[in-house]
């Protein structure tokens, strides 16, 4: 059944009540059915959905989009990504140059905001609690979005998103402001070139919020 409860009794039946869409605007909708065989079971992986050219609304993004028309790199799937040592992901991405601040000052803004954001009840969360806080200031600071930050940091869209409105709200609740950098710093390059290595893909690159 539908919505309303009218039973969906045939595949007729269903494209009439799409195609019945009315909205207060006045957008009409077109439907029809889609009589070709597609395989069931394909996956979407975060470096495809990253490559997609799309600007997310900052109301749920994962939901609200708008997508473009140029068309965006296929990403091999048989390559599997080298992805660096942890260490040096986060001394590459902790870089002053992309943070605007010291690495100390980074740390110190890490146990202000731990005391209340780091909760060790419930499930883990994907990343730690500093990796987190810099993928934060990264967001703030240069305007990745969530998806390049999700294959820099090896998380996923949807955890890197809940991660940014986490991290982003300690930041308002401790009248802590990040202020964007006033023209991209030039370590962008080297982070466009990260991210190429680690989705296997030389046409990947960096979506900005700008």
């Amino acid at each position: 059944m539908n919505w309303r409860g009218r039973p969906l009794t045939s595949h007729e039946v269903i494209v009439q009540s799409i195609a019945a869409t009315t909205t207060r605007t006045g957008p009409r909708v077109m439907a029809e059915l889609d009589t070709n065989t597609y395989p069931t079971g394909v996956q979407i992986g975060d470096a495809e959905m990253a490559a997609l050219p799309l600007t997310r609304h900052a109301f749920h993004g994962d939901w609200n989009y708008a997508p473009h028309t140029q068309p965006c790199p296929a990403v091999p799937a048989t390559r599997a990504p080298q992805k660096p040592a942890p260490e040096s992901d986060h001394a590459f991405l902790s870089d002053p140059a992309l943070t605007g601040m010291s690495r100390q000052q980074l740390s110190d803004l890490t146990d202000t905001l731990a005391l209340d954001g780091d909760v060790k009840r419930g499930r883990p969360p994907r990343l730690a609690f500093p990796d987190q806080v810099l993928a934060a200031v990264l967001h703030l600071r240069v305007a990745l979005t969530a998806e390049p930050l999700a294959v820099l940091f090896d998380s996923s869209r949807t955890a890197m998103h809940r991660t940014l409105l986490k991290i982003t709200r300690l930041l308002k609740t401790h009248s802590i402001v990040i202020s964007p950098a006033a023209t991209p710093p030039s370590a962008l390059t080297a982070l466009q070139a990260r991210v190429r290595a680690q989705t296997g893909n030389p046409n990947s690159k960096i979506k900005t919020t700008c």
